[in-house]
């Protein structure tokens, strides 16, 4: 058995042994079923002022449709006030109204403030008195609180606790509630509101949802000690897809990442988002991204009556939508995904190794063993600093020269079907070998829950098209040299002419190919309808769809090139370009650690799957229009 293949037996090796790491995150992906859907209680309570229907009648209706949870934000003087809870006076105004009464002397417009009409409900006058603590003032008959501003601590806008007949209409419809949570610009403020969550906690779910740009304590001095007193009284913490806040990342930390993910459907915002648009994106949301709660805005324009009906709709088709082995409710923290050292360091030397057998392509000893060596000294330094930094870097490595690898080391031409699909399933192979160590270093439940990511994604999609292009005009330098060389006795043949013909063709088909790849790569790109009617059929008839540029562009493209390749393998090496973008593409499914590993091999399955059946479609064609081809050139010449 020749040295490398014992290489390879060691690396398959390895892997298989640390493959329980990669099994720990497989099985708390899979464990984490529950999925809640949020919507705020503000836009509920909208919805009624602005409609005939009464607050129980819409909480029961949407409870009715399935809705869980209900969120709620902390009240401020100024949103009691628009509630008609509080009416609030400037000492001025106040003044001005009682200029004419027995009382004009009553208020002291030398002394700034805010005067506060106490309001009837005794839980409000508990929550303003143990807040903001204002002097009590009896104008009358009439008694006021009285906020001086001289208070720096707090303003008509400072957040100063939850309204607990909210609370307890909320739960009284059998819904849980989130509490949101805003950073005040003063440690008082934020000591008080923490301290009354804590109080709250009993009753409560025990879940948080920061708002505004920073997380609560953000910036404070004793933020951390706010955060640790959440934690100790049992709060967990949401964060926002694509939105964190500031401060956020040093939560995760702190409390070992015990957090939910959360994605927001705002219909306000996006005013061109349909019923039924907004129902696949949470049902995606949940099975292919970790999201556990889908936060939903009722719609505020228009018919208030006929957007709670809306509302309505939508959590019935959530529900009927969403796959079977979700179930709705309070949504549950992953369980802890701990990867040993042992596992790690197996997985390294796997990575060294692999950088090893992947630097023969430069057939230049002493840089194959610096290159190796690199790697050992990037996961020496991951055990020395304890820094995930360095195993980010290795990881980058791996994951741009596995697919570079792969495609060339299988690019062995034949017009065998049998010859073409073992060197198909070669590369594919080697890609997955690459997919293993990547997702065996990156693990664990900051990568999980997206604190942590894998850092270079748009070096995997340059690295691997330019390694493959630089191979290419090798080739071709290569294989023009010989034909110099025996062309030296011969004319020019008629089959060089036709070559020339396929040089402009293949030229255009390559254009055509790098354009529609550029517009399916980043978010950016446009799609037409009917190709979204397309991915929408695909994901609801395989449960997640496979990538457009896996199964029609690069992975039939590498087949191709493979016969190509047995006729003439200057043109066919040409078609080796776009067909690395299939084994690049899979690395990157992979490398979006946020997604469950399971949702990720399903869907690289029907990519291989369906691209191997679309890459021998193309060889069909393809030998149809050489034939063609031929003899049109044979009839003009």
């Amino acid at each position: 058995m020749s040295k490398q293949k014992w290489l390879w037996g060691i690396i398959v090796l390895l892997l298989v042994v640390s493959s329980t790491g990669i099994m720990k995150r497989w099985n708390a992906e899979q464990s984490n079923d529950a999925y809640e859907i949020v919507i705020p209680y503000d836009e509920i309570q909208t919805a009624e002022k602005n409609s005939d229907l009464t607050m129980d009648e819409i909480l029961s209706s949407l409870k009715d449709a399935g809705l869980n949870t209900v969120s709620l934000e902390p009240l401020t003087l100024k949103e009691m006030e628009k509630q008609n809870l509080i009416t609030v006076y400037k000492e001025s105004e106040l003044a001005a109204q009682l200029l004419f009464t027995p009382y004009k002397d009553a208020v002291d417009i030398s002394n700034s403030g805010y005067y506060i009409r106490v309001p009837e409900n005794e839980s409000y006058q508990k929550l303003i008195m143990e807040s903001i603590e204002p002097e009590e003032v009896q104008i009358g008959e009439e008694p006021f609180y009285f906020l001086p501003t001289s208070n720096h601590n707090f303003d008509l806008k400072t957040p100063i606790g939850y309204d607990q007949p909210a609370i307890d209409m909320i739960s009284k419809h059998g819904l849980a509630h989130i509490f949101k949570v805003e950073n005040a610009d003063n440690e008082v403020a934020n000591e008080k509101l923490v301290n009354q969550l804590v109080a709250l906690k009993e009753a409560s779910a025990g879940r948080l949802l920061g708002q505004g740009d920073e997380a609560i304590g953000f910036g404070q001095e004793d933020g951390n000690q706010l955060v640790e007193k959440l934690n100790d009284a049992g709060y967990y913490f949401y964060t926002i897809e694509s939105n964190p806040l500031k401060g956020e990342s040093k939560i995760a930390q702190m409390t070992d990442y015990n957090m939910i993910r959360l994605h927001s459907i705002n219909v306000n915002r996006e005013t061109k988002l349909k019923l039924n648009a907004s129902i696949d994106r949470t049902t995606r949301a949940v099975k292919e991204r970790n999201i556990r709660s889908i936060f939903y805005h009722i719609k505020t324009t228009g018919n208030a009556k006929e957007n709670v009906e809306e509302t309505i709709d939508y959590l019935n088709g959530v529900h009927d939508t969403m796959p079977d082995h979700f179930k709705a409710g309070e949504p549950k923290l992953f369980d802890k995904v701990v990867v040993p050292a042992w596992v790690t360091a197996a997985v390294l030397v796997a990575g060294i190794l692999f950088t090893f057998i992947i630097s023969e392509l430069v057939k230049w000893m002493p840089l194959r063993i610096a290159a190796a060596g690199f790697m050992a000294v990037l996961a020496i330094a991951y055990f020395i600093l304890k820094s995930t930094l360095f195993l980010q870097a290795f990881a980058l490595i791996i994951a741009v020269l596995a697919p570079t690898y792969a495609v060339i080391k299988s690019a062995q031409g034949s017009t065998k079907v049998s010859n073409i699909l073992l060197q198909y399933l070669k590369a594919v192979a080697i890609s997955v070998i690459g997919i293993v160590i990547v997702i065996g270093l990156l693990n664990g439940n900051a990568f999980m829950t997206g604190f942590a990511v894998f850092k270079g994604v748009k070096l995997v999609y340059l690295i691997p098209i330019m390694g493959v292009l630089l191979f290419t005009v090798i080739e071709m330098n290569r294989l023009a040299d010989q034909n110099i060389k025996n062309s030296l006795s011969n004319t020019v043949t008629l089959l060089n002419k036709e070559l020339k013909y396929w040089h402009v063709l293949l030229l255009i088909v390559l254009a055509g190919v790098g354009l529609f790849y550029i517009s399916r790569t980043g978010n950016s790109g446009s799609v037409s309808d009917m190709e979204l009617a397309f991915r929408q059929w695909l994901e609801n008839t395989l449960y997640v769809r496979p990538r457009t540029k896996e199964f029609l562009i690069g992975f039939p493209f590498f087949i191709l090139a493979l016969y190509v390749m047995g006729i003439n393998r200057k043109w066919g090496s040409i078609l080796l370009v776009p067909g690395v973008i299939g084994f690049l593409s899979i690395m990157n499914t992979f490398t979006h650690l946020h997604i469950p590993v399971a949702v990720s091999v399903l869907r690289t399955l029907y990519s291989v799957s369906l691209g191997l059946v679309v890459g021998l479609v193309f060889i069909l064609i393809f030998k149809i229009g050489y034939r063609w081809v031929s003899k049109a050139i044979a009839r003009w010449s």
